[in-house]
């Protein structure tokens, strides 16, 4: 049985993997809007939770931000779900849900499973050949594998040379824009050409 929550995290796939492992499809309906939450889609959500159920339905709700009103909107079904429906909301930070919807669930904070902990480049010793072999390689990421490559990129490109706060923002911006599926091979040539240049 499954029990109303709050998952913070930022592995809305991971979670929509292990929860369709542990529930089936069928249980299952998701709303996962690009960016934000918005009062429609908890309309949306309030549609679905009042299609009658013989057996527990769990409505999953992954969004970046919740809008005010759309988390307003969502209070009383929280609070009074309709019978066999259950919610599971999943945000990056606790800070972009309100009071209000905290008070009502349970609360869990995930860790990120980091997939891989490597970068598989070698930088002291990469030429323009390794730097394009490993664009290559990376240049299909997902949005979240992306920003951890960058995340990664940017602690091991600090370990040997030094970059001004200028330099290091790019790594940030790059981060930023990978969130927003920009494309992985252009923002990851951009930065080891921006390091493989660099006295």
């Amino acid at each position: 049985m499954f029990i109303s929550k709050i998952i913070i995290s930022e592995d809305f796939e991971g979670i929509k993997e292990e929860m369709i492992e542990s529930f089936g499809r069928n249980r299952l309906r998701f709303f996962m809007p690009q960016n934000e939450f918005l009062l429609e889609d908890a309309r949306g959500v309030e549609k679905e939770s009042y299609i009658a159920e013989t057996e527990e339905k769990i409505i999953v709700l992954m969004a970046h931000s919740f809008r005010i009103e759309a988390q307003n909107f969502l209070l009383k079904l929280l609070e009074e779900p309709p019978k066999n429906i259950k919610f599971l909301l999943v945000v990056p930070s606790k800070n972009s849900l309100l009071p209000t919807v905290k008070s009502r669930l349970i609360c869990e904070k995930r860790k990120f499973k980091k997939e891989s902990n490597s970068l598989d480049l070698d930088l002291k010793k990469m030429d323009l050949k390794m730097l394009f072999d490993f664009v290559q390689e990376n240049e299909n990421l997902d949005k979240n594998e992306l920003r951890d490559k960058i995340a990664l990129l940017a602690k091991e490109c600090v370990k040997y040379k030094d970059f001004n706060v200028e330099e290091l923002e790019f790594f940030y911006e790059s981060y930023e824009l990978a969130r927003l599926n920009s494309k992985g091979g252009v923002l990851l040539a951009t930065l080891l050409l921006n390091y493989y240049l660099k006295k």
